[in-house]
């Protein structure tokens, strides 16, 4: 496919005005004629309360974790509503393509503009990540743990899933923290390990970067 293709692929799947809906009974759907379904801040601070109040400083963990498995099967459907609305093969996607889809998909649900970068990944294995105007940092301020966990856990399930490998994801930065974007770390699970005590101890995201 050309160039020309590609986008006018892109622009078909995120097309706005081919989001469907059904006032009567109650039921929205996207191009490829997924239900969607909308949540507002109101509903996902209540739940990371409820979560909070149940499991206590376990509710990173149990967010994370619920990230990881909707990353895997978010990636499952995209690849075949890709095919289905805009003729395009994920996997076949040049690589500046396939992040313009990553980020196009995370503006498309509001969850914030995220910007993967894979400058280091051939050489290093690392992906880094930052989302701005996060949706969890909004509603989520927790005094000692960062906002975005179940983020760190999607980025993980889609990109191990596109990649083929146990990756893991911490985040670095958070917007709840005053930084200006959230901020994330992507690579083997393996070299992950122990890293999310010495950022909480103060280890930046460039010296994470440089640790892995």
């Amino acid at each position: 496919m050309t160039t020309a293709d590609l986008l006018e692929g892109l622009e078909t799947f995120f097309d706005e005005s081919r989001i469907g809906f059904d006032l009567r009974e109650g039921v929205l759907w996207n191009p490829a004629k997924t239900r969607l379904c909308l949540l507002s801040n109101d509903f996902l601070t209540g739940v990371y309360r409820a979560v909070k109040d149940e499991a206590g400083p376990a509710w990173p963990v149990i967010f994370k974790t619920c990230g990881r498995i909707w990353g895997e099967r978010i990636m499952r459907r995209l690849e075949r509503e890709a095919q289905v609305v805009g003729n395009l093969q994920i996997r076949e996607l040049p690589v500046s393509m396939f992040l313009r889809f990553f980020r196009e998909y995370f503006v498309y649900h509001g969850w914030g503009l995220m910007t993967i970068d894979v400058s280091r990944a051939r050489e290093t294995g690392i992906v880094t990540a930052a989302l701005e105007d996060s949706i969890f940092a909004e509603v989520i301020r927790d005094e000692e743990e960062f906002s975005d966990p179940m983020i760190a856990g999607i980025l993980a399930g889609m990109l191990g899933y596109m990649s083929g490998h146990d990756l893991d994801c911490v985040q670095t930065e958070c917007i709840s923290r005053g930084a200006e974007a959230s901020r994330f770390v992507v690579t083997g699970a393996a070299r992950l390990r122990g890293i999310s005590e010495k950022i909480k101890s103060g280890m930046t995201h460039e010296q994470v970067v440089e640790t892995v």
